[in-house]
């Protein structure tokens, strides 16, 4: 067995020890698994051929079941999102019943859809202070580095004319899904830079130059948009003592780019973009494409067609009306949001972007009030919480990301800073904790 696998293994046993204490560790130990699944790299076929995420999520739920609550509950708007996630679910199943036409595939994707809700409050409940918020986003951070060591440092992956293949994590092994799992990574790493700790600014000072560098390696050009929109809006989000620290941050990060951007055909590639349609490349050009297809058919099923009915079933038909795509049945809307409709019905796209409303409300407010009581470095986390989630909106506009199980990390974290820092840490720590078991805390 090579090193990397043995380390890895010790990594899996370590934290399943300490999650018998702490539910935090348990999803540090389902984080390992996403980040550095065996089957995805070089080292995994000293392993064996196993179901790493799912034996991980069912030790997350057992921790969380196991272990008292936090004394410091959610937020009572967030029991408003608990109760947007579930109506999600009883959506997705009543389209799948009544409208999905390949059963057998929308089951398949409903399934997927009610382990990621599932995941959400299993998040909100594991995560019960201040510094299980921090391991969190730092575990988050490790791993988006560990990609990026592979990639930058082993020269792992492959280049498909100038885009970076051939590495990623589960539903995340393409260039496109990989730039947006590190769109997300990477303002989770560079929250940790403005936190007090050096323990925490070492790990945003170790992880974010090399979750960058696979951000460009990627070439996704949604994703570099995505990357504008987060550095935009953490400066307009901010205000008075925040504004300052943002544009210092976000000065310090151009100079990181800077220097890592060194590919010519990045620039390029990103130029399109906003090129006319006689000059954008085929790539761009398809999108208009398949977006038209996806208004077509959602004007058809309005209600939603069961989950993966444009990629799989549908999409080939419209396509073909309109431009004649060959093989159009393996290939997805490039559009997220057009995803969530086409799957779930106009029903279901509106209940996800309410619960995006509720999280990023709860966290903004959040941060509001530290910046007015003039805990800065409270603040500035639920800005870089805020704007992670507006980049990955952004992106989920050119690829069909909304669904992905990344997303829902994003509206844990949102809800778990707004319970944990609505108070200074002086107030909250006199909260008497709630000892008494209960199967998932109030998300």
């Amino acid at each position: 067995m090579s090193l990397s696998a043995l380390v890895w293994v010790a990594l899996v046993v370590t934290f399943l020890l300490m999650s018998l204490r702490r539910p935090v560790w348990a999803l540090a130990l389902y984080f390992v698994t996403f980040f550095a699944m065996p089957p995805f790299w070089w080292w995994g076929d000293d392993l064996p051929q196993l179901r790493y995420s799912l034996w991980a999520g069912f030790v997350l739920l057992g921790a969380v079941v196991m272990v008292p609550t936090s004394g410091i509950p959610n937020l009572p708007a967030a029991n408003k999102l608990r109760t947007v996630a579930v109506l999600m679910v009883v959506n997705a199943a009543v389209v799948h019943l009544l409208f999905g036409v390949d059963k057998t595939i929308s089951l398949e994707v409903l399934i997927e859809f009610a382990k990621f809700v599932l995941l959400y409050f299993m998040i909100t409940a594991a995560i019960k202070d201040r510094s299980d918020l921090h391991r969190t986003i730092a575990v988050i951070a490790l791993g988006g580095a560990y990609i990026g060591w592979e990639v930058t440092i082993n020269d792992r992956g492959d280049f498909s004319g100038s885009r970076l293949e051939g590495v990623g994590a589960p539903a995340a092994q393409t260039s496109n899904s990989l730039a947006d799992v590190m769109l997300v990574t990477l303002p989770l790493a560079g929250s940790l830079f403005l936190q007090k700790s050096w323990k925490w600014k070492t790990v945003a000072i170790v992880a974010s130059p090399l979750i960058l560098n696979v951000l460009l390696l990627c070439n996704s050009r949604g994703a570099f948009l995505g990357l504008i929109g987060t550095g935009l809006s953490f400066v307009l989000v901010s205000r008075g003592k925040t504004r300052k620290r943002a544009l210092q941050t976000m000065a310090l990060g151009g100079i990181v780019l800077f220097l890592l951007l060194g590919d010519p055909d990045i620039m390029n590639r990103f130029v399109t973009t906003f090129t006319g349609s006689e000059e954008r490349d085929s790539s761009a050009a398809s999108r208009l494409t398949f977006w038209e297809a996806g208004f077509r058919m959602l004007n058809d099923y309005p209600l939603g067609a069961g989950g993966g009915a444009f990629k799989f079933a549908l999409g080939s038909r419209y396509l073909s009306e309109l431009a004649g795509v060959e093989d159009a049945d393996s290939r997805s809307l490039h559009n997220g949001f057009m995803t969530e409709a086409t799957d779930w019905g106009i029903q279901g796209l509106l209940l996800k972007v309410i619960a995006f409303w509720y999280a990023l409300l709860i966290a903004y407010r959040t941060a509001e009030k530290c910046r007015r009581e003039d805990r800065v470095q409270d603040a500035l986390l639920g800005l870089c919480l805020v704007t992670t989630a507006i980049g990955f909106l952004i992106h989920c506009m050119f690829g069909a990301f909304l669904d992905h199980e990344w997303g829902y990390w994003i509206l844990a974290l949102l809800v778990r800073y707004g319970a944990l820092y609505d108070k200074a840490e002086e107030a909250a720590t006199e909260q008497t904790p709630v000892l008494a078991t209960r199967p998932v805390a109030a998300a």
